[in-house]
């Protein structure tokens, strides 16, 4: 099966399968209900892990890959769904949770073969079993376990292993391990089906379930990737490509035990609760911490040749730079938004001024017209140059086309466009992408003006998400995440994504899908723009040479 068409497999029946399965929580008793740890008010349906385990299962096992590891890690993934489905049922105690994460790690070691058998010095040098097995065993249960403590803000969990994953899948295509890129992506495809559920204020959460599988695939595929005799990466590199979680688990745990605790005895003391006890909002506490983690993404890159002991030595520092300043903070009675005395949050200048910015003549309607002008003028690039388009591709686009002019006819008047018609405006951008690849339009001869466009896209849908005061669109993490994978991603220097014009095809195309749904939903009537500028390209695509 083509990759790309797996992601959107994977991607589609997440995002299918959530809305029933939420309908069906009650009534199987699949729902988180509030305590004293959590920060939801309201019980919320946990069943988006078996929306996401499906997704992923389908889209592998229709991908036709069964050479091992794929049937170790696949009997894994069930074992550890079983369990986790168990435990979001009845919430069961730490030994059977434990029990399913040794059979599923049991299973990926000895069936699988995966282990961390080599360490990189100068060079690669060979372990010895008796160190490999139990080292590979931590590993493994405590990068499951560290996703899963993780889970504790709406976004969180899925958000991180989503980067650790775009990670570990842009270092397998350039290093050549396709098994742990195509997993990756996959995952990648169900994390962001379910994100859009799970956003701020989430409507289901993954459930121990979804969290387990998410931390052992990524486990398992870092171990994978950096344990492959073919590739040169460095053995210590996944204490960075999943970083936060561990540095997370390391820090809490450490502080019960300190405390004369147990280390499995729960508590508001992940960096998350310190963000939220820090005066930070939902939002800046999931996308600072999205932003640590992708901090350690970037570094991973630039270090992935280096030898494991400068790769530990840094993740150390980092983890004792990341408490010492929360530890500080906390000390000193640091606040992001010092509370006034009824208890609330007070006004500050930065405060003051976003409201300033957020008024409806100022940013968010400069963001609109930006969106506007770069979209038309990308469309019109595109379309005046592309080559002639096949038979077939060209009673699609006519057909795309009338089917477009009856629905603007119809809903002209009306402030919303519907959903049919924004699907259409979507296969004309991704038409307009992909004959992009196939002509040098004018923007691709003046490489720097194609960017700065992309951009400032990019950063004129985030302003507007952020500044809209017409509450119509607010920045979820989600949208942070995607656009910054989607910009950063490309222009990583040696990557195989930046060398090729399928990557930087993905990065167009998800910030011109943001832009138009910007424009779709900002306010009435303005879905007319991008409609007719979509049309045109269309109808020119249609007429192009004849059929």
């Amino acid at each position: 099966m083509d990759l790309m068409l797996a992601f959107l497999l994977a991607m589609s029946v997440t995002m299918a399968l959530i809305p029933p399965l939420m309908q069906a929580a009650a009534r199987w008793q699949f729902l988180d209900a509030p305590e004293a740890r959590k920060v939801h008010t309201t019980p919320v349906p946990r069943v988006g892990g078996i929306a996401m385990a499906a997704g992923t299962l389908l889209a592998l096992l229709l991908s036709g890959e069964f050479a091992q590891p794929m049937p170790a890690y696949l009997a894994g993934v069930l074992v550890l769904l079983g369990f986790g489905v168990w435990d979001d049922r009845v919430t069961l105690s730490a030994g059977p949770k434990l029990l399913g994460q040794v059979i599923a790690v049991l299973i990926i070691m000895v069936w699988g073969d995966v282990t961390i058998a080599t360490m990189t010095l100068t060079e690669r040098h060979e372990l010895p079993s008796w160190i490999a097995w139990p080292l590979t065993f931590v590993f493994l249960i405590g990068v499951t376990n560290a996703i899963n403590l993780a889970d504790g803000l709406d976004g969180l969990a899925g958000g991180t292993t989503l980067l650790s994953l775009s990670a570990l899948a842009l270092l397998a295509f350039t290093s050549g391990a396709p098994f742990v890129g195509v997993v990756a992506i996959v995952i990648v495809g169900a994390i962001l089906g379910f994100l859009r559920y799970n956003t701020h204020p989430a409507r289901v959460f993954m459930g121990d379930g979804g969290s387990q599988i998410l931390g052992f695939s990524a486990a398992v595929l870092a171990v994978v990737l950096t344990q492959d005799e073919s590739t040169p990466l460095s053995s210590a590199l996944p204490l960075l490509l999943l970083g936060i979680p561990i540095i997370d688990t390391l820090m809490v745990m450490t502080q019960r035990m300190l405390e004369g605790r147990s280390p499995l005895q729960a508590d508001r003391n992940h960096i998350h609760h310190r963000l939220l006890a820090l005066g930070f909002d939902h939002h800046e506490a999931v996308m600072g911490i999205y932003l640590l983690q992708a901090s350690l993404f970037v570094t991973a890159w630039y270090l992935r040749y280096e030898s494991d002991l400068t790769i530990i030595a840094l993740f150390a520092a980092l983890s004792l730079l990341t408490i010492g300043l929360l530890q500080l903070a906390t000390t000193t009675r640091w606040r992001l938004r010092p509370p006034n005395r009824n208890g609330t949050v007070g006004v500050t200048r930065v405060s003051r001024s976003v409201a300033w910015l957020r008024a409806p003549s100022r940013l968010p309607r400069w963001s609109l017209l930006t969106l506007i002008v770069g979209i038309s003028a990308y469309v019109v690039s595109v379309g005046l140059v592309s080559p002639e388009a096949s038979s077939d591709v060209k009673i699609m686009a006519a057909c795309v086309a009338l089917g477009m002019l009856g629905l603007m006819a119809t809903r002209w008047r009306q402030a919303d466009a519907g959903w049919v018609l924004k699907a259409a405006v979507f296969v004309a951008l991704v038409m307009a992408v992909y004959f992009d690849r196939q002509a040098t339009t004018f923007l691709e001869q003046q490489m720097g003006l194609q960017v700065a466009l992309f951009v400032g896209l990019a950063i004129a849908v985030v302003i507007r998400f952020r500044l809209a005061s017409d509450g119509r669109f607010r920045v979820t993490p989600l949208d942070i995440l995607v656009i910054f994978i989607a910009v950063a991603v490309p222009n990583l220097p040696g990557s195989v994504v930046s060398s090729a014009t399928v990557g930087e095809s993905i990065a167009k195309l998800v910030v011109l899908m943001y832009g138009v749904e910007t424009l779709f939903g900002a306010a009435a009537y303005w879905w007319r723009v991008p409609s007719l500028a979509a049309l045109v390209y269309l109808a020119v695509t249609s007429l192009h040479g004849g059929f």
